[in-house]
């Protein structure tokens, strides 16, 4: 029977009503789901149809499939990241890093950490004001929370304001970027974030190790100095089913 306008696909409507069953907590201790031929002869639908709803699920982060043994609720919690606690400048400021409000007391490391001096891609400076080509900084690393590929960052900071300090080193010192700005004299007063919901590239598919088709956010940062100067910009790649981001506004 043809959908009437405006109805969802059958493969959405099992995926809405899996999710709701998700956060009533009906799957008990186990957390497995129904299999996949129960489910069909439960919403009457083909397996592929089932496959679909599932596949939706598991891009949401709510569902892992286990080989041999079907699929079950994920034991991911998600990272919450609160945007304004992470980059008040009491938490960089102290020595302590931003992550830390975001994922308590998970295991977090930083891999293929890459610190290089390079000529300013054009996007680049002009995000950062600069000539084309003028030299900056540029630390590319990934993120990984509880054995978990999460997140990739790529910073660009100015050769002028990077140069003698650790920032130019793998390990930056507590605090990170920001505190050694600060400690250069340009320490970040404001901050400027743009984000974008997305799906993955096929690049980006197999940099986070994620499904075909999965969403990512897409996060650009500017760090700016009393004066309005921009000493940072950062391009984010988040696996979107990993995170939940947090905004709180003084009213």
């Amino acid at each position: 029977m043809p959908r009437k306008p405006g109805e969802l696909p059958k493969y959405r409507e099992i995926a809405d009503d899996l999710r709701r069953q998700i956060g009533a907590g009906e799957f008990g201790e186990t957390r497995k789901i129904p299999s996949e031929r129960d489910l069909r002869d439960r919403y009457g639908v083909s397996l592929m149809t089932v496959r679909q709803a599932l596949g939706v699920l598991r891009d949401e982060g709510l569902l892992e499939s286990r080989v041999g043994s079907g699929w079950y609720v994920a034991e991911w919690r998600p990272i919450v990241r609160n945007a304004l606690k992470r980059l008040s400048s009491t938490q960089w400021g102290e020595g302590r890093s931003m992550w830390d409000v975001d994922i308590d007391d998970r295991e977090l490391t930083p891999v293929d950490v890459q610190i290089e001096l390079i000529d300013a891609p054009a996007g680049v400076a002009r995000a950062l004001d600069l000539d084309e080509g003028a030299r900056v900084w540029r630390r590319n690393r990934r993120y990984v929370v509880d054995g978990e590929i999460v997140m990739r960052a790529t910073s660009y900071i100015p050769d002028d304001l990077a140069r003698g300090t650790r920032i130019t080193q793998i390990d930056s010192g507590p605090g990170g970027i920001y505190a050694r700005l600060r400690e250069a004299g340009h320490g970040p007063v404001q901050f400027s974030e743009q984000v974008r919901f997305r799906l993955a590239t096929p690049a980006e598919v197999e940099d986070l190790k994620l499904a075909a088709g999965a969403p990512v956010v897409e996060q650009h940062r500017s760090a700016m100095r009393a004066d309005g100067r921009v000493v940072e910009v950062n391009r984010m790649i988040l696996d979107a089913s990993k995170f939940l981001l947090v905004y709180d506004f003084p009213a």
